[in-house]
């Protein structure tokens, strides 16, 4: 979390002397970043209650461990709101430029509750394709339903290469989304990420609320001692090419496997760090993968 994230994080909370609900912080959140930024503190997916930030959410709870916003309870369970403590009210009191933009914020869009979440979805529908509680939220308004159907991404990629190194969490999500991948296959061998969204459990979570599969095959990764003096790409091209013969031989089957994926037409991702494919293993995998299936692998 950036300085200039914690502030505005506050900043918008402080707006609202008794307190935001979760979801009323990820929707102000969006429309601000949309209305008031030109380049944008948060990305947002399309969730299960229309846009959210998984990065903003966990900010919001590191805000909390700091002790500048405590959680109320509603009485409902699982219902609270979140509020500056004195803390937080004296670590933003000397933000005032960042205060005075929110301020000025809410004061021109001053939706809250269910009228807040009603005109994001009207006004973004993509951000609503998966959402669970659209019927609810829009009720009979059949113009606003059909624009979020129309929404919904077409294009289909069978075979799709994908690193998340400069991406954020929201980002690399929201190309798998666009790009209709429905099986995200992560080619690590030990899938654990010091970037927030990318190590295992995280991510397999977050695909499985937006209807994606997630699958590890950790006997296609690389050690990682293996990686630590890698310099020039003849270094890369090098290893991958020891790569390419002790290791792919012997995991017939998974690569077998990987390929029946694609020909039942699954739209699959395999997946890395590096953002660059020509220095990570993983496009060595799906030259295996289309030297069995004659499909061709796209960068997303």
């Amino acid at each position: 979390m950036t300085l200039a994230q914690e502030n505005n994080i506050l900043a918008l909370i402080g707006t609202e002397p008794d307190g935001l609900k979760p979801i009323e912080i990820q929707k102000l959140m969006f429309m601000y970043v949309r209305l008031e930024e030109a380049i944008p503190s948060y990305d947002f997916i399309p969730y299960e209650q229309g846009c959210y930030s998984p990065t903003l959410a966990q900010d919001v709870h590191k805000l909390a461990g700091k002790g500048f916003l405590k959680a109320i309870d509603q009485g409902v369970k699982d219902k609270k709101k979140w509020m500056l403590t004195e803390a937080g009210r004296i670590h933003i009191f000397t933000k005032r430029a960042t205060v005075a933009r929110f301020v000025r914020f809410r004061q021109n869009y001053s939706r809250r509750g269910m009228d807040l979440i009603a005109d994001v979805y009207r006004r973004y529908p993509y951000w609503a394709i998966n959402s669970k509680i659209i019927g609810f939220v829009l009720r009979d308004d059949v113009e606003a339903i059909d624009r979020i159907e129309s929404a919904r991404p077409t294009e289909s990629i069978p075979l799709a290469s994908i690193g998340y190194e400069g991406r954020t969490f929201e980002n690399y999500l929201n190309s798998l989304i666009c790009n209709g991948i429905k099986v995200l296959c992560d080619v690590r061998k030990n899938p654990i990420s010091r970037k927030y969204g990318f190590s295992k459990s995280t991510l397999q979570n977050a695909c499985e609320k937006i209807g994606i599969e997630y699958r590890h095959f950790p006997e296609l990764g690389i050690p990682s001692y293996e990686r630590t003096d890698l310099r020039y790409q003849s270094d890369y091209d090098d290893l991958f090419a020891r790569y390419e013969k002790t290791v792919l031989p012997s995991h017939g089957e998974t690569l077998d496997a990987l390929s029946r994926l694609v020909e039942a037409d699954n739209c699959i991702a395999l997946t890395c760090f590096e953002a660059n494919p020509a220095q990570c293993h993983r496009t060595r995998v799906l030259n295996a993968i289309t030297n069995r299936t004659g499909v061709g692998a796209v960068l997303i």
